[in-house]
């Protein structure tokens, strides 16, 4: 989230962006498809916290916060920022219900510290349940050391569709997550690709067309976010068929500077021209 000010003076602050609530208040569980969109928004938070070798270490909902729907990543007292120390050990201070089994027994933390409390908050959203429970700090702890979690779907059988996804978040052994939250990207973009493809053409075909851009929208951002610039680039022109004036004008651009990039096989999209691509398709979904 935003920070746009702070200071010692008069009294230690930051002033920071106003979100409307966080997951935590949020009812559950969610529609599979929409939470597989948060988890895979939030992972952008974490992405880029990472790429600057720092880890948050107390992901949960309360620590998610929400504006206008779109996650965003607060309470970073408990980071670490990795070249400080090679062994990275964690801390006691962390939330027992999502800490990984590292946090428990006292190991190394890493980007797949992270990586697992995201499958924890995951597991939480489409099944309304934590994956792990206990009474105590020693009953949880040794749930998230020893115990293997109900499987999303005997809870929601309509999870199944993520349930893969979500325990390899949450595999005991680092070595077997997840390896990056890129990789996790991936992995939700193919199964909200799939979602958000059969949607595009059911509103195509049904001519509601501003489903259509909507969805366009969807897909051109998700691929743009696992640097996908082929698909990007499909879904930017097909998104011109949506468009009109100065927004046309706009994803015309998009699309140009897509295509120069795939020309010249500049694989990575950086962050300005994701964040003007958000932009683009806010204004798509305001103006039909």
């Amino acid at each position: 989230m935003k920070i746009y000010d702070y200071n010692i003076l008069p009294i230690p602050y930051f002033e920071m962006e106003l979100c409307d609530h966080s997951l935590a208040d949020v009812d559950k569980p969610l529609d599979i498809e929409r939470a597989g969109w948060l988890i895979f928004n939030i992972g952008e938070g974490l992405k880029y916290a990472h790429s600057k070798k720092i880890i948050h270490r107390d992901l949960k909902p309360q620590n998610i916060l929400l504006k206008n729907g779109v996650p965003k990543i607060s309470d970073w007292g408990l980071s670490k920022v990795l070249t400080e120390s090679a062994s990275a050990t964690t801390t006691m201070a962390f939330t027992p219900y999502y800490a990984s089994p590292e946090q428990i027994t006292g190991g190394s933390t890493d980007e797949r510290t992270d990586i697992w409390q995201l499958g924890v908050v995951f597991y939480e959203l489409v099944t309304g349940e934590l994956p792990f429970k206990g009474s105590n700090f020693v009953e949880i702890g040794m749930a998230i050391t020893t115990r293997d979690p109900v499987k999303p779907s005997e809870i929601n059988p309509e999870a199944k569709e993520v349930e893969d996804i979500i325990l390899k978040c949450l595999e005991k052994d680092k070595e077997k997550r997840y390896q990056s939250v890129e990789e996790l990207q991936r992995d939700l973009a193919k199964y909200l690709g799939i979602r958000y493809r059969e949607s595009l053409k059911l509103s195509v075909t049904r001519r509601d067309f501003r489903r259509s851009a909507y969805y366009c929208c969807e897909l051109l951002l998700l691929n743009m976010k696992i640097n996908n610039l082929l698909e990007a680039y499909k879904y930017a022109t097909d998104l011109l068929n949506y468009s009109q004036g100065e927004v046309k004008e706009e994803v015309q651009e998009l699309c140009n500077q897509l295509k120069m990039r795939i020309e010249y096989g500049i694989k990575d999209v950086p962050e300005e021209l994701i964040k003007k691509a958000e932009v683009i398709a806010h204004k798509v979904k305001v103006g039909l």
